[in-house]
């Protein structure tokens, strides 16, 4: 039978695979690559050249030897490039700007309500990144990320009917952004950035499968599955938060329906009951707070756990066991190797993720539960802009991506609406 000769893809394919293989400290010299990429040494060697070619790699220091002469280790030129990541919440925003590694270079968190809509907040990303770029060449700049707290179509960078974001439904953000900067810009939900950044800083192996639940104001899930985020058909994948969990009609939620489960364990339900147990003097740690600042917020019941107050205590655990009861489901249907959680709810001491464990074990088949870790996340609070910062290296990194800028030498070389859309 006559070989195939090697086609443009297949050279793509291979110098992604190389360039990826070094980023990820998988494989870190030539000799490294052959064998776990199963290419020759000849493919190996042209792609390397490509690859110090477009800037992306650079011989290092000497390897360990096996015998012969010591190999010499490549290096992945992370600085060659910048990315702009932000990720937005209810009342705050999270803007970083990172290298081609999502090493955050600067991070700032900002008090921002997302509510004040898509114009204004968009502006004021604006005046953020400008100042993460003061002084650096902005022709270095790769991609531009967005994390927003709702449904996103991802192939269309738009929110998609999200509850909490008055303004925002079907706002061309991917559109806005790209007109502004003339890079590819990504947007997804914030759950999923904080998904991917979880695996990438925590050194996930591509065969595991793990949930990451925000519990925080809200509650939402992203998935990351063999190495990458699942979003389902529509981007709609992981919002648990609006799913029902009580045949209750009084408990209404902010997205219109009743007996979510945000409706009655996410931070914003747990503040609101906090305001009814002040009123009728059932915590006194939270009613010195309301006397002196005229709100209760979900940090302030953290820290109301911390100080062991009961409500606070109580309020919490009850909270996780309605979260763990429904992920419970999950582990059965999903069965995923990890459930990490981060967000507000998780601040607190351990309460909040030893009532979740004890729900979930109880709960679910022990086949799914018998070697499931579960944690908090292991990410400081950049985890969602590192996130971001991994979503578009990736995806720029891919072999499609790079047949389209490979031939330029740089992504900001060709229409970025070529570019997006990879992930």
């Amino acid at each position: 039978m006559t070989q195939r000769p090697p086609t443009a893809i297949d050279q793509y394919e291979a110098l992604s695979t190389v360039v990826s293989l070094v980023r990820r400290n998988s494989a870190r010299t030539r000799p490294e690559l052959g064998a776990t990429a199963l290419l020759g040494r000849t493919v190996i060697s042209q792609r390397v050249e490509e690859a110090m070619a477009l800037g992306l790699l650079e011989d290092g220091d000497v390897g360990p030897s096996s015998g012969g002469r010591a190999p010499r280790r490549l290096r992945f030129r992370s600085e060659q490039g910048l990315v702009l990541s932000a990720v937005l919440g209810v009342a705050a925003l999270d803007v970083a700007v990172t290298d081609l590694d999502a090493r955050v270079l600067v991070h700032r968190h900002l008090e921002w309500p997302v509510a004040r809509g898509p114009e204004e907040t968009l502006r004021f990303l604006d005046e953020q990144f400008a100042g993460l770029l003061d002084g650096r060449d902005t022709a270095r700049l790769w991609a531009v990320v967005i994390g927003v707290p709702g449904p996103v179509e991802f192939a269309t960078g738009r929110p998609s009917q999200p509850p909490i974001m008055p303004g925002w439904d079907g706002f061309d953000i991917r559109g806005r952004l790209q007109e502004r900067y003339r890079v590819p810009v990504w947007v997804d939900n914030d759950a999923n950035l904080l998904a991917l950044g979880e695996a990438r800083s925590a050194g996930l192996d591509d065969s595991r499968h793990m949930v990451f639940v925000k519990a925080g104001t809200g509650i939402g899930a992203g998935i990351v599955s063999q190495g990458r985020v699942h979003r389902g058909s529509k981007g709609a994948a992981g919002d648990i938060g609006h799913a029902r969990v009580l045949e209750d009609n009084s408990v209404m939620c902010r997205c219109g329906r009743t007996g979510c489960l945000e409706a009655l364990a996410g931070g914003w339900a747990l503040a609101r009951d906090a305001v009814t147990a002040v009123h009728e003097g059932r915590s006194r740690f939270l009613a010195d707070i309301h006397r002196a600042t005229g709100e209760i917020t979900p940090a302030d019941i953290g820290r109301g756990v911390v100080a062991g107050d009961a409500w606070c205590l109580t309020a919490v655990a009850r909270a996780a066991e309605r979260i763990g009861s429904l992920l419970a489901a999950l582990v059965n249907f999903y069965n995923p190797d990890i459930l990490v959680f981060g967000g507000g709810a998780v601040t607190g001491g351990d309460t909040f993720l030893r009532v979740v464990d004890h729900t979930v074990r109880s709960r679910a088949l022990p086949l799914a539960s018998a070697d499931l870790t579960i944690r908090a996340s292991a990410a400081a609070d950049t985890g969602g802009v590192v996130g971001g910062a991994h979503l578009a290296v990736e995806a720029l990194l891919s072999a499609d991506a790079l047949a389209v800028w490979a031939p330029g030498g740089r992504p900001s070389a060709v229409d970025p609406a070529r570019l997006v859309g990879r992930a």
